[in-house]
């Protein structure tokens, strides 16, 4: 490691109240009409709810399967289906190998969203990846569009065609009704998530209803459908990355490195978050962090995201002083997955892309704020995935039943996670990684010293830092 004796000026708390990276809190008669929505919207639920529990009772000897046992004891084809989030698809990983790994002759399919779908190309153990968002049914209008009505006629034709012995939902009601309807022989998930009489072996309870991580629960799931997972390591993801996309990878890095002259480690930030604005670290936080990363190790960095979080990428990028390789909406979800791969260092909220990188193997700081990291953390090893989050009466706040907004309107939660914190424990991981300083901190506020500060899916408590706070 090579330092001088140049220092960094005073610490920069990263504060910025004209620049809080999400909408500012909106007028109370907004907020109170957005509340009767959702109370509205949780009523019709709760009718639905009971209408396809009735459905369910009737039809529960009157719609056999399609087919006899293709396997005897033993399942030929199986179904998965989650239709979530792409970091919800990421942490079902593990229930696939562990069925994979009970029935490697059988054939595992996957029904996911069509966002979601290209995460899993190429990857091993799945057969087929099928894509449809039943979400659609849920927009005002969807029951009289022809276009809703053809698409799911496919999708059902195609799954009961495929004459699945075993299907497991790990997507609540919707996945419920699309394993009733597949006409699996045996069907798997939590009662708790799924309209009664749609599952043939219903598990007791549901997600969120114990402090466990997601994996925990996939896991549960696939060893009540006789899939084996015993280890620590079974319940990490884990992602194959392309040589195509590593390819093009290479090239995009090389090419940056060369315009913008960086020799240093590659960091990649992803500022965005599909499921809630509150889970979000503000763009100017990440601006000046990526300034200094760039100052300190000459470090490229990148920034992450999908086309509709183009603008979030722009806003990080137009408030940095240094140029940056801003790739978000330019890549592939496969490519996403390579760029990750190809990383030194990730740095996001809460998101699928930080998943993506735990499950391709490198190193994350994963900054926390309404959601609970003992629930949705990384998956990585110990050694690489760290936890940033800030211990407040009301946080975590994110409960799985609406996107992740503060109650508040401000969510001090995520904006008090300062640029110092965080680029300390970057600055941390990077020089452990044997990457050359240029200039080192005159005080780091990340304790670098304790050897608790690592954690796969257990937050640290942080207190609150000052201008003159040291490590």
């Amino acid at each position: 490691m090579a330092a001088d004796d140049n220092q960094v000026a005073a610490p920069d708390t990263g504060f910025d109240e004209a620049d809080p990276g999400y909408d500012l809190r909106p007028p109370f008669d907004d907020r109170l009409a957005e509340r009767a929505k959702l109370l509205t919207k949780r009523r019709g639920q709760w009718l639905l709810r009971l209408a396809l529990g009735a459905v369910g009772f009737a039809t529960r000897t009157r719609m056999p399967p399609p087919h006899p046992s293709s396997g005897g004891e033993r399942p030929q084809r199986i179904l998965v289906v989650r239709v979530d989030l792409l970091g919800d698809v990421v942490l079902s990983l593990p229930a696939v190998r562990a069925l994979a790994r009970a029935f490697p002759e059988a054939e595992i399919d996957l029904l996911v969203l069509k966002s979601t779908a290209g995460i899993l190309e190429g990857q091993p153990g799945i057969h087929r990846v099928l894509a449809y968002d039943p979400h659609i049914w849920r927009q005002p209008g969807s029951f009289l569009r022809v276009s809703h009505w053809l698409e799911a006629t496919h999708v059902l034709r195609t799954i009961r065609a495929a004459r699945y012995d075993l299907a497991v939902s790990i997507s609540g009601d919707m996945g419920s009704i699309l394993t009733r309807l597949s006409g699996a022989r045996r069907r798997f998930g939590y009662s708790r998530e799924a309209y009664r009489f749609f599952l043939t072996d219903p598990l007791p309870g549901g997600r969120y209803l114990t402090r466990q991580h997601e994996t925990e629960y996939v896991l549960a799931l696939a060893r009540a459908a006789g899939g084996i997972a015993t280890g620590p390591d079974d319940a990490r993801p884990r992602l194959a990355v392309t040589q195509a996309a590593n390819t093009l990878v290479s090239t995009l890095l090389g090419e940056g490195r060369a315009g913008l002259r960086r020799s240093g480690p590659v960091v990649t930030l992803h500022g965005g978050a599909r499921n809630g604005q509150a889970k979000r670290w503000p763009t100017g936080h990440f601006a000046r962090l990526a300034e200094r990363l760039v100052e300190d190790f000459n470090a490229l960095v990148v920034l992450t995201g999908a086309g509709s979080e183009a603008q979030i990428a722009r806003a990080i990028e137009e408030r940095c002083r240094h140029p940056l390789l801003n790739l978000a909406g330019k890549t592939s979800l496969p490519e996403l997955a390579a760029l990750l791969s190809a990383s030194d260092l990730v740095i996001s909220g809460d998101s699928g892309p930080m998943h993506i990188a735990c499950a391709v193997g490198t190193p994350v700081i994963s900054l926390h704020g309404p959601t609970d990291p003992l629930l949705s953390g990384p998956t990585s090893t110990p050694a690489d995935g760290i936890v940033l989050r800030r211990e407040l009466w009301c946080s975590p706040c994110y409960n799985a039943s609406a996107t992740a907004e503060c109650p508040f309107g401000n969510p001090v939660c995520m904006k008090t996670l300062t640029v110092d914190l965080v680029y300390s424990a970057a600055w941390d991981r990077l020089v452990m990684s044997g990457h050359s300083v240029l200039r080192r901190p005159e005080s780091l506020l990340y304790p670098v010293s304790k050897g608790t500060h690592y954690a796969a899916t257990v937050t640290t408590d942080f207190p609150p830092p000052t201008d003159s706070q040291s490590s």
